[in-house]
């Protein structure tokens, strides 16, 4: 079917999906599916329209690649095989310059993002000011700095700010962290900003000094103080929180996990690795403390599975449940 009609509905999907598509891609290009990774492909197409919708797309990539002559397909692609990063660029410039697409579809800001990671990547950066900025997964921003503001637009993702210090005898413009739900102003601070993408929900950590939020559709500032976390959308801010842990554990590549449900801990273990990443509500409820390394997450999983009453179940690498033993 011509990419004009596959890609005249759009369904907007995650930056997750679309590396996922891309990775199902690459592994086509490959060797055919095993029996187990052809289930685990079909269920992961079937997960939502947002799935159905990359996988289309990724197929018409597919077409135009294999319609293209090798010599004439070299000069324009580089290569005839696309690796994961480049398949996930393409099926992104794709899906933007389709017919019927939003043109301001987050995907594409993310691509072209002054700094972004991919799943299971985190980053580290100086600013030009000297504050540190640090990436967690799959997370995008753009840095907007000059005399009068020193902004930075998340677009997605979670991000750990340590302003800098101005220099005896100078002064920095107020330091902001812009979300699609309202600001986040430093106080002279080192604090994290997430940015859910199921629904439209900011949490704030603050781990030195304060900050002051304001929704979106408010004026006034919640002033939030070291030690704390709370939760915002564009309407109203949450209940303020103490923190469990005096430091972004992601930043060292670790969760820990005190007597945490089960089924939140696998949530935010998938966060850090492509594919699906299931857990059986059946055994969700189960209670386990330890402290997991997010740089081999099927290391974690054995270590769950050897702790709890339960088994990892592997469709494929790429499809991965966690169900009653």
């Amino acid at each position: 079917m011509p990419a004009r009609t596959r890609l005249k509905t759009m369904h907007n999907p995650s930056r997750k999906i679309m590396e996922e598509a891309a990775e199902w891609l690459t592994i086509m290009q490959d060797t055919s599916l095993t029996p187990s990774e052809q289930t685990a492909f079909n269920n992961w197409r079937t997960l939502s329209p947002q799935h159905e919708q990359a996988w289309l797309t990724a197929q018409d990539l597919m077409g135009m690649i294999d319609a293209v002559p090798t010599e004439v397909g070299k000069t324009i692609w580089g290569r005839k095989r696309l690796d994961r990063r480049s398949a996930f660029k393409a099926l992104a410039t794709l899906l933007f310059i389709a017919p019927g697409a939003k043109i301001l579809w987050d995907e594409w800001s993310s691509l072209s993002a002054d700094y972004k990671t991919s799943v299971g990547e985190t980053q580290k950066i100086t600013l030009i000011d000297g504050s540190r900025l640090y990436l967690n997964t799959a997370s995008s921003v753009n840095v907007t700095f000059n005399a009068t503001q020193r902004v930075l637009h998340l677009i997605e993702g979670e991000i750990l700010v340590e302003t800098a210090k101005a220099k005896s005898g100078k002064s920095f413009p107020p330091f902001v962290v812009q979300t699609k739900s309202g600001r986040i102003r430093a106080l002279g601070t080192r604090f994290s900003v997430r940015q859910f993408e199921d629904r439209e929900e900011i949490r704030v950590n603050v781990y030195e000094h304060g900050v002051a939020i304001t929704p979106a559709s408010q004026v006034t500032e919640t002033r939030l103080n070291k030690g704390n976390t709370l939760t915002f959308n564009s309407n109203k801010t949450m209940k303020v929180i103490t923190l469990d842990h005096p430091t972004p554990l992601w930043v060292s590549g670790q969760i820990i996990s005190d007597n945490m449900k089960l089924g939140d801990l696998i949530a935010e273990i998938s966060r850090y690795r492509m594919g699906v990443l299931r857990c059986d509500p059946a055994v969700s409820h189960h209670r386990i403390s330890g402290v997991f390394q997010l740089s081999n997450t099927d290391v974690a999983l054995n270590v769950i599975a050897s702790t709890l009453p339960v088994r990892v179940s592997r469709l494929s690498p790429y499809w991965i449940s966690i169900v009653e033993k």
